[in-house]
């Protein structure tokens, strides 16, 4: 009998993980064949100059001592972005290969995430292999992660938590400061701080984690908390050594976004309260596939209340519940961490990549509550719930996503044919949204799309492209007027004389085609932007498809 039901649990661990796997292949495959999309351009030109001139590798190297060039942010991220040029040397303007490290790194990260929740609580078996898989599928299958593994740009997302989770669950096997597994916990430490600043989570959850040595459940508390610390000192050492870099670099070890103040913000209160009447609307953008809010946010409470319930039932070991109040500890410190750098979330839902890392250890808490919960049938039956509902809205957000891609690749190319037809002496303005049906889309990108290396050789001296909230920016810059000032930016990018006539076009998303504005002339650059405004639904220039 007890055979049998060894069995029993193994075929059901085999089938969790089956069922992970094929609902991989169906959500995330299809993300390798994106394109490019909005910051994903910069780097592209930036490795193509810098690669002209025989000095790519020496740029990156100066990353290592100073920030990506990213304006007044500050973005110590030297690993991460160095995996970025390796794509570049490696295969080029060939998207595919950037978006399959993307989807490959956040497949690895899902491993990490189940193990290190069924790590942590000791437990192992076949009950251990499923609870990791349902807690891997929380995290693949976390609605705004898709941000992260659909956008190359999300490539520091992914690598800093990859490497936070690969750090943890060395240190978990590690058994003594020394051994293999510690020095390459460590590395794996160095290699997150190198990718993001999201990576600030690691010296605080190596030591929760270092309080959770089963060996140490009968110390006393402040003699495990000692214990904890002395384990923990060499992570310790090198966060306080990246703080004093990014002092060095910066001026400030905390600051991240220009302008921002994430310690005054932390300590405010009209702070969080504004960033919490941001949150409801943000929320139901990124579960919009999933139905009614509510129906999320219950189901999302109630599986919260079963791992609680899980941390104090006197059903669940003592050591279970203790790792469940660690890893709780943990994923509410990533908010945190991450909040204060946030200022207000958008209504589109745009910034999912935020709570990239929390969606990691949720899936590593997920998963040691499934493996101590007694009952856990409970808490596995709401696991099933959740990840259903939230895979519903991942399918319909990475669809979002990859028509964004088919749009970008269409208009690339249709830039170079307007770029063609728009006579020598004349001059064309282009205008594409900043984001297409709230997918990042041409933002940050304008100078790229004009530029090698998408185009053999610019197009400047022909066109200049914008967004459509470019216009309302330009027009009070437009002292001379909307003509004078269209020319003086045909000369700046290479026009030899005045441009004799001046056009404007707009992204038709339905016919995939850059189509004419009819504006009438002399205006005043703020009719101008006005008329612009009026026309672009007039064309058919909407920021989302029809429906």
């Amino acid at each position: 009998m007890r055979g049998t039901k060894r069995n029993m649990d193994r075929k059901t661990a085999a089938a969790a993980w089956a069922l992970v796997g094929l609902a991989a292949a169906g959500l995330l495959v299809p993300l390798v064949h994106g394109y490019f999309l909005a910051d994903d351009f910069v780097p592209l030109v930036l490795f193509h100059q810098w690669e002209g001139q025989g000095r790519l590798g020496a740029e990156l190297a100066a990353k290592l001592n100073g920030g990506l060039d990213a304006g007044a942010n500050h973005f110590y991220r030297p690993l991460s972005y160095a995996s970025l040029a390796l794509n570049y040397v490696t295969s080029g303007l060939a998207p595919e290969a950037w978006h399959a490290l993307n989807v490959a790194l956040h497949l690895a990260s899902g491993v990490l995430a189940g193990l290190l929740g069924v790590m942590a609580t000791g437990v192992r078996g076949a009950r251990a292999v499923a609870a990791s898989a349902a807690g891997a599928a929380l995290f693949l299958f976390f609605a705004p992660s898709v941000e992260v593994v659909a956008w190359i740009s999300g490539r520091f997302d992914v690598t800093a938590t990859f490497f936070t989770l690969l750090a943890c669950v060395l240190f978990l096997r590690s058994r003594h400061f020394g051994d293999a597994a510690s020095w390459f916990s460590l590395l794996a430490g160095i290699a997150a701080f190198l990718c993001k600043e999201s990576a600030a989570i690691l010296p605080f959850a190596i030591l929760l984690l270092a309080l959770v040595r089963t060996e140490d459940d009968d110390s006393a508390i402040i003699n495990r908390g000692l214990d904890a610390v002395r384990r923990a000192a060499p992570w310790l050492a090198i966060a306080a050594l990246y703080l004093l870099a990014r002092y060095f670099f910066f001026g400030s070890p905390t600051r991240v976004y220009g302008g921002s103040t994430p310690v005054a913000a932390a300590l405010s209160i009209a702070y969080w309260s504004g960033l919490a009447e941001t949150l409801p609307a943000w929320w139901a953008a990124q579960f919009r596939g999933s139905g009614s809010v509510t129906w999320v946010v219950s189901a999302m409470a109630a599986h919260v209340a079963l791992i609680l319930y899980a941390a104090i039932a006197p059903s669940s070991e003592r050591h279970g519940r203790f790792v469940l109040v660690v890893l709780g500890m943990i994923v509410l410190l990533t908010v945190a961490l991450v909040a204060p750098h946030a200022g207000s979330l958008p209504a589109d839902g745009l910034g999912g990549r935020f709570l990239y890392q929390s969606s990691a250890f949720y899936g590593a808490l997920a998963a040691a509550g499934l493996a101590v919960a007694r009952p856990a049938l409970p808490l596995a039956a709401m696991t099933v719930v959740l990840a259903g509902v939230s895979a519903l809205s991942f399918a319909e957000t990475a669809a979002r996503w990859n028509e964004a891609s088919v749009q970008m690749r269409a208009l690339v190319a249709d830039i170079a044919r307007t770029a063609r037809e728009t006579p020598a002496a004349d001059f064309t303005l282009v205008l594409a949204p900043r984001a297409y049906d709230d997918i990042l889309f041409v933002t940050n990108a304008q100078g790229a799309l004009m530029s090698p290396p998408i185009h053999p050789a610019a197009l400047t001296d022909r066109l200049l492209v914008q967004n459509y909230d470019d216009v309302v920016l330009l027009a009070p810059k437009m002292a001379d007027g909307v003509p004078a000032t269209m020319r003086a930016f045909a000369r700046l990018g290479g026009k030899r004389g005045e441009a004799a006539n001046l056009h404007t076009v707009c992204w038709n998303p339905e016919r995939k085609r850059l189509v004419p504005l009819a504006l009438a002339e002399n205006l005043s650059p703020a009719e101008w932007a006005e008329a612009i405004g009026r026309a672009l639904p007039t064309v058919g220039c909407t920021l989302r498809p029809a429906h």
